[in-house]
């Protein structure tokens, strides 16, 4: 069943993501969702902001990330007593421009991830090469095992399901990527139970 539409841009050291249940979904777990990213080289953010409208929960927040006193300080537009400021590695990205970096690496590694201020250790690791029908033809893609290992010793809070079911220490998730320059995300499998959840490619504009 398809349950959301995820629309992903990146433009002039920007990243906007668009997320938005479908109106079958919306019975059971309504999802309308905006995140943003400016970023420096590397994907390496300045400042990553999202709006959470969800089924009983909301958020409004954006995080500034000071990589000379490796300190990140999130601000919170709906709810004041949930600002704070927390450490991060100096090398640390958010969900997002973690994937964008991802598309690049030729080689196996690791990187950190904040989600919703605790900190991960994120190993991928390049497990193979699949020819796939998708939408956007038939390509040769690269495919990236990732799991997650969680540095901070605060408990994960809870957030918004897109950033904050994917990094989590139980399941896998795997993504395709086109074996060519591009590097273009066409299918993302996550390992969950009891059914995984699976993404894929609808249309792609340069």
């Amino acid at each position: 069943m398809k349950v959301a539409n995820i629309v992903m841009e990146d433009t002039e050291n920007k990243i906007s993501i668009y997320g938005q249940s479908t109106a079958l979904a919306n019975i059971a777990a309504k999802l309308d969702n905006y995140y943003f990213v400016e970023y420096d080289s590397d994907y390496l953010p300045i400042k990553y902001s999202k709006k959470i409208v969800q089924k009983n929960y909301f958020e409004d927040r954006i995080t500034y990330y000071n990589r000379e006193n490796s300190i990140a300080k999130m601000i919170s537009f709906l709810d004041s007593s949930k600002d704070c400021k927390y450490k991060i590695k100096p090398s640390t990205r958010d969900f997002f421009s973690s994937l964008f970096f991802l598309r690049n690496q030729e080689k196996s590694g690791e990187l950190w991830v904040d989600a919703n201020q605790i900190i991960w250790k994120v190993k991928y690791e390049f497990i193979g090469e699949e020819t796939i029908n998708c939408a956007i033809g038939k390509v040769d893609a690269r495919i990236v095992k990732i799991t997650c290992e969680k540095y901070s010793d605060e408990n994960p809070k809870r957030s918004d399901m897109l950033t904050n079911n994917l990094v989590n220490e139980k399941n896998v998730l795997y993504f395709w990527f086109t074996d060519d320059e591009r590097r273009i995300p066409i299918k993302a499998k996550y390992s969950m139970k009891p059914f995984p959840v699976i993404w894929k490619i609808e249309s792609y504009e340069k």
